[in-house]
């Protein structure tokens, strides 16, 4: 007999993740993880360390979402795959919780490898940028907010590269919805190109 996955993140019965405030009203916990996330944002925003590492990337989860979630700071576990059906109908499958840790540590190495992209004129920049950030997306590493740790990651890198990336642009051109369909192709077919367009769209020197 077949069970169907019980999400140990969520409330009994619900989709409602766990949280300290034991909000229980999805609505009030969306309000309330906005509010948060933005005003811890800033706070990131002000001084991007130079570090670039696995550590540093927990960091950025535990600065925005540990005022909230048990979770924060900490890879995913015993989710196994975890599948997102966007608005459009399209479907993104990310990586086995199981193997998180491997994973994110090869993809570690493969960045400092490459000196953390430094050193890159812009399209070349464009190029590994997106490349990684669809490594990194397709392993899934947190339960929730992973795109917004990824944003604030990356913005670090660019800095530390002498770029600047305003992930604002996308929000003002109404182009959120691109960039999630973009990533989508990137992690599910290997097709950087609409991904590197809107890095590139954001992309300036500092």
């Amino acid at each position: 007999m077949k069970h169907s996955f019980v999400d140990p993140y969520c409330y009994p019965n619900t989709s409602i993740l766990k949280n300290l405030a034991d909000i229980r009203d999805a609505h009030l916990l969306a309000a309330t993880e906005a509010a948060l996330v933005a005003s811890q944002t800033v706070c990131i925003e002000i001084s991007y360390p130079a570090i670039n590492d696995l550590k540093q990337l927990l960091s950025i989860h535990r600065i925005l979402f540990g005022k909230l979630y048990p979770f924060a700071g900490k890879f995913r576990m015993h989710t196994g795959r975890m599948t997102k059906t966007r608005a459009s109908g399209s479907t993104v499958v990310y990586g086995d919780s199981a193997f998180i840790p491997e994973q994110i540590n090869l993809v570690f190495k493969a960045l400092a490898a490459e000196k953390y992209v430094t050193g890159l004129n812009p399209q070349d920049f464009v190029q590994r940028m997106a490349y990684f950030y669809s490594e990194f997306d397709a392993i899934h590493r947190f339960r929730e907010g992973n795109s917004r740790t990824l944003r604030l990651f990356f913005s670090g890198i660019a800095k530390a590269a002498g770029f600047q990336l305003d992930w604002n642009i996308l929000a003002a051109e109404d182009l959120q919805q691109q960039l999630y369909a973009a990533r989508d192709r990137a992690v599910m077919h290997g097709d950087l190109a609409p991904l590197m367009a809107l890095v590139t769209r954001i992309l300036s020197s500092r």
